[in-house]
């Protein structure tokens, strides 16, 4: 009996240790969104993707891109920096991101320019690179400042939990609300996009999820579906690599250059 309950109490809290925070309550909205993104941040502290992109629109010949994403996770936040690999027409492209303690940083470089430069805040709702996100969409594929918006639940059941983001007063944010779609397992499976008057313009799913033992998550696959432009973009993660050791260099405006 006494084996019985050890077990019991073992397994409670190997559970609990997953998180590393107190589970939420169903209607903790803020707390749902928190745990998401810490699980999926805590799987390493560095990551480097491989991805093939392809921009379709009716009536268009679709248009293949490839770029390498690498991302380093810190306790205050994470850097990100993208660098576009092909076509011919985008190599020497990038994107430097650096979020930390709810400060946020960004530098583009263009294939034409000798060095990056810094974006401000207005910026950040311009689409990158003829996909469909912006800026601030890839600034948050990796996890958001909860500090800037007010969360409120919309439905909750066994299957997980719909969640209204709606940013706070003086935001850059290009978006009115994004409802967020929270699988039972803190997987953020879905994400609608709504605009300054309220319409919606696009949706973002994460398919092909893969969940990792330490309760970390990864799309294989995503899809940002553009309603307003009527235009999809599908990212495959067609490698993806935890803990590799990187160079310093590696996280700055600098190496965009390279």
């Amino acid at each position: 009996m006494k084996k019985l309950i050890c077990l019991i109490l073992s397994s409670f809290f190997s559970v609990n240790a997953i998180a590393n925070v107190q589970m939420p309550t169903d209607d903790n909205a803020e707390a749902i969104i928190h745990k998401a993104w810490q699980l999926y941040r805590q799987h390493g502290e560095t990551e480097v993707e491989q991805v093939d992109l392809k921009v379709i629109r009716e009536g268009e010949t679709p248009r293949h891109k490839t770029l390498s994403r690498w991302t380093r996770y810190e306790a205050t936040g994470e850097q990100v920096v993208v660098k576009f690999n092909s076509p011919s027409i985008d190599k020497g492209l990038g994107l430097f991101i650096s979020r930390h303690s709810g400060q946020q940083q960004m530098w583009l470089k263009m294939p034409s320019w000798s060095k990056a430069r810094r974006i401000n805040g207005n910026r950040w709702r311009q689409y990158f690179a003829g996909t469909d996100l912006t800026f601030e969409d890839n600034a948050e594929l990796s996890g958001e400042d909860i500090a800037n918006y007010t969360y409120s639940m919309q439905a909750a059941d066994k299957q997980g939990w719909q969640i209204t983001a709606q940013p706070l007063a003086g935001s850059h944010s290009a978006y009115s609300r994004r409802d967020i779609w929270v699988d039972s397992r803190y997987a953020i499976s879905r994400i609608d996009y709504y605009n300054r008057t309220g319409l919606l313009i696009k949706t973002l799913r994460n398919l092909e999820l893969k969940m990792f033992p330490d309760g970390a998550w990864r799309p294989g696959r995503i899809e940002v579906n553009n309603v307003k432009k009527k235009r999809t973009t599908i990212f495959e993660i067609s490698s993806r690599q935890f803990g590799q050791a990187l160079n310093a260099r590696t996280f700055s405006e600098d190496f965009l250059r390279e």
